[in-house]
């Protein structure tokens, strides 16, 4: 579920909690909540930053680097928690000790997170659309003719190698306040519209941050805060939207665009 807002929310969290802590213990942790512990780097430092849906998570010791590119799944999130209670957590898959008795933890139940080091194969995500805001519209206009873009805009624009951080309720939220219809595609799109999506994304990216994330199901702000449901019209909105399935996946969608 953690999408683009998410995501970046975790990033800041665990640079809030970590930036002068030290590290000396990193355990991958297994189901059942039983630690194993890898002494592949010592005496670190940890540093996050966020890619649109892909979470990256640096240990560093002088100069040596370590990568992990984590997946969040459903319900992945993070906690900053004394060693001596991380076990009060359930679901824990990465466990990182400091110095002086906290530990960062990584956790998820029902289709919970992953993680790789060096990061995983096969992923194509494109520009971070709010970092990287000419090189993500520069992306996008210059494929406008592929395969990719001849699908709904319902099922299009979760193409994380376009829309990179795009999920469920954003979608829902971008194309019910432009209030195009879903069954259209991008190449359908006039230059307008296509410059009214490009900045509906950004804006939709900013103002669900503004309000904490998307605390709707399985993920909880990290920090504690969050209005989203002050924020959200269109998802999860039965009075006048309902669900319908594009591709594999089922997206929340205005009454008015039902096929009868």
């Amino acid at each position: 579920m953690p999408e683009y807002v998410e995501v970046k929310i975790m990033s800041e969290f665990i640079n809030d909690k970590v930036s002068d802590k030290k590290f000396n213990k990193f355990f991958h942790v297994e189901k059942g909540n039983i630690p194993r512990e890898d002494n592949f780097i010592t005496d670190f430092k940890v540093n996050s930053n966020s890619n649109g849906k892909e979470l990256l998570v640096y240990l560093y010791h002088d100069v040596t680097c370590f990568s992990f590119s984590v997946f969040m799944g459903m319900s992945g999130n993070w906690k900053f928690v004394p060693t001596n209670k991380w076990n009060e957590t359930k679901f824990v898959r990465m466990r990182l000790d400091t110095t002086d008795g906290w530990s960062l933890l990584l956790y998820g139940g029902y289709m919970g997170p992953k993680y790789k080091l060096g990061g995983f194969g096969g992923v194509k995500r494109g520009p971070d659309p709010l970092k990287e805001k000419d090189k993500f519209k520069k992306l996008v206009l210059d494929n406008i003719g592929c395969k990719a873009f001849d699908k709904q805009l319902g099922e299009s624009l979760l193409n994380q190698k376009y829309f990179n951080g795009i999920g469920a309720y954003l979608l829902a939220e971008i194309i019910g306040r432009l209030d195009y219809n879903p069954r259209r595609t991008i190449n359908q799109l006039n230059n307008k519209e296509l410059e009214d999506l490009f900045d509906m994304i950004i804006r939709c990216f900013e103002e669900s941050y503004s309000f904490g994330g998307g605390e709707i199901k399985d993920w909880q702000n990290p920090f504690g805060e969050n209005r989203i449901n002050e924020w959200l019209k269109f998802y999860g909105n039965k009075e006048t939207c309902y669900k319908e399935k594009f591709g594999t996946r089922n997206i929340w969608i205005q009454k008015k665009w039902i096929i009868t």
